[in-house]
């Protein structure tokens, strides 16, 4: 088996390599070869020398690891075309050697739930169709844990389990539900919001005349103009103006060699 790696360093990869091999009670295996690509990057296409190179029958599978980082500048992973093209390439490869290839790629950003297994990995739809097996890790509601699926062309299908994150590998997790992925919290309505919010009591003529008229005269420009700065609309507060006085909540007259009206919560006779 052939492991090509373009993420990590030589050293990163010396030091997990027998970690995981540990965790699952085995030994790194003689017949598995590592080929760290970091700092020295090609894509796919230029790497046709690099598999002329490998004899027919070396290696039963290749691993890519991440296949995102072999695209050619340039490429968009959302071109069905140029993605088409990419994947043909790795057939005649696979074709060439006589070998498997396991592409390791990323999944689209959001939450995976709603979307079929051959959907989740980013990019155009040309990958779904090219791709012989999809095998996808999506998120349990449970945090650290994981929903474990596929979908193969030529195969019996897979029944969708749980794993937990154990470090420094994923352990099977029976006890977890594969139906319960992790949804996508949506964001309350604005009816909804607001029911979470101290209610603000609404503005009546009683509340208008509390907060804003006292018992001594104002000018009713004045008041207009503190009841809008408290955010109230104009309109709103010239009918809480008209509902305080046809109820008697408030009187209005105009003070003398004032031209003004002035508004208080008294009677104008008590000025004199």
């Amino acid at each position: 088996m052939l492991y090509i790696d373009n993420e990590l360093h030589p050293e990163t990869f010396a030091h997990r390599l027998p970690k995981v091999a540990a965790a699952l009670g085995l030994e790194v295996p003689r017949n598995l070869f590592v080929d760290p690509l970091r700092g020295r990057l090609r894509d796919i296409y230029s790497m046709a020398s690099y598999f002329d190179a490998i004899e027919r029958g070396r290696f039963g599978l290749i691993i890519v690891d991440a296949f995102y980082r072999t695209l050619p500048k340039g490429s968009d992973e959302n071109d069905n075309g140029e993605m088409t093209n990419i994947y043909n390439a790795i057939d005649c490869y696979g074709e060439k050697l006589g070998s498997s290839f396991s592409l390791i790629h990323h999944s689209s950003k959001g939450i995976q739930a709603g979307k079929a297994v051959t959907d989740v990995g980013a990019g155009a739809g040309a990958q779904s169709r090219a791709t012989d097996t999809h095998l996808v890790l999506r998120q349990h509601e449970e945090d650290g844990a994981v929903v474990l699926d596929a979908a193969a062309r030529s195969w019996a299908p897979l029944t969708p389990f749980c794993l937990r994150w154990d470090f420094p590998i994923w352990q099977p997790a029976d006890d977890l539900d594969p139906a319960a992925l992790r949804l996508e919290k949506k964001r309350p309505r604005k009816e909804e919001r607001q029911t979470n919010e101290p209610a603000t009591p609404e503005m009546t003529a009683e509340r208008f005349v509390e907060q804003f008229i006292t018992d001594q005269p104002q000018a009713r420009d004045l008041i207009v103009a503190r009841a809008v700065q408290a955010k109230l609309p104009q309109r709103r507060v010239e009918q809480l103006l008209l509902l305080a006085l046809a109820d008697g909540r408030m009187f209005e007259w105009s003070l003398k060699g004032d031209r003004k009206t002035h508004l208080a919560n008294r009677r104008q006779e008590l000025f004199g």
